[in-house]
């Protein structure tokens, strides 16, 4: 009889061995997979905010174009006027 609860104990410590090695291997694995995902969200943001800074930059790029047009037409309508008269 107590070889067989020797052979149990012997057994189970065994088993919990490799049980505590596999949720280690686990919390590992999750680990390193968090800090992925936390340099992705990182390389997100800053290419995010490239991207706002270059489409602000052509928004004010292009209204200050279509002002500067604008201040064309209108000279040019001016001249237009005083060449009529």
């Amino acid at each position: 009889m107590s070889t067989v609860a020797t052979t149990f104990v012997d057994k189970l410590k065994d088993q919990s061995f490799t049980i505590i090695l596999m949720i280690g291997g686990l919390y590992y694995q999750n680990q390193i997979f968090q800090q992925q995902l936390d340099r992705y969200d990182s390389v997100v943001k800053e290419k995010q905010e490239y991207i706002n800074t270059i489409v602000d930059a052509e928004r004010e790029r292009m209204i200050a174009r279509e002002k500067y047009l604008m201040e064309q037409r209108d000279q040019f309508i001016d001249m237009l006027k005083e060449n009529q008269k």
